[in-house]
């Protein structure tokens, strides 16, 4: 599939591969919480959209517009040539708007999913979500984010992902249709679940704070093939 990026400015804010960093998840006991695989693998599907530099907002509450303190803007040198761009938006009530300077242009069919990055999180903000259609009028997206504590500095860092995308098929989410089945009806699956939590108990109990290596090796303690090994996090084209 061809995704076309298309600047609306000659120095767009940065599109890396989703990192599977996060601070808080650092900040477990010995980063317990990388051992989590459908979490970090949620942090590196889809792509983020990088700051440059702190952009620092604060907001009086109430009806008033949150006011950008620092960072409204960058500046570069392009063939000796000075530019300077706006990476903050004027917004609305409560909320913090920013300038992506990135048109995305996906096959038909396929629509952009941008919200904030899986697993992270500002303080004092939350993140809008939106799904832009295929055949979107073709201008520039915005990030949006709420901001949710008055006359406090609301500080975007540096490095970190002010935004995240990825793409989806609305036909094959209009494909899908549910069947219900009780785990209790599968005597095979009930067995190996609870030889599978036996053990993890077993673990626990004897080694606080291990994990249990079956949902990346797809063998239980004894060495039966139990799922699917899991070969590494997904490798994503960047844009150059």
């Amino acid at each position: 599939m061809n995704v076309s990026l298309v600047r609306s400015t000659p120095f767009p804010l940065e599109i890396r591969q989703a990192t599977v960093k996060r601070d808080w998840m650092d900040g477990t006991y010995n980063k317990h919480a990388y051992r989590c695989l459908p979490l970090t693998e949620a942090n590196v599907s889809g792509w983020e959209i990088v700051l440059p530099h702190d952009v620092v907002f604060e907001w009086d509450g109430s009806t008033s517009v949150p006011r950008c303190t620092q960072g409204a803007t960058i500046s570069r040198e392009i063939h000796g040539q000075s530019y300077e761009q706006n990476i903050v938006q004027q917004s609305i009530i409560g909320m913090a708007t920013f300038c992506l300077s990135w048109i995305f242009k996906t096959p038909p069919g396929v629509h952009t999913w941008l919200t904030g990055s899986p697993n992270y999180v500002v303080d004092g903000a939350v993140p809008l979500t939106a799904s832009i259609p295929s055949d979107w009028w073709p201008d520039e997206v915005n990030m949006s984010w709420i901001i949710t504590k008055e006359k406090t500095p609301i500080v975007f860092p540096s490095g970190s992902a002010l935004a995240f995308f990825t793409f989806y098929q609305p036909s094959l989410l209009e494909s899908v249709e549910f069947s219900v089945e009780n785990m209790w009806d599968d005597q095979a699956l009930m067995d190996q679940r609870q030889a599978y939590s036996d053990a993890k108990m077993k673990k626990i109990q004897e080694k606080p704070w291990s994990w249990m290596n079956g949902i990346r090796t797809g063998l239980d303690a004894d060495g039966n093939e139990i799922g699917p090994r899991f070969d590494g996090h997904i490798k994503l084209a960047e844009p150059k």
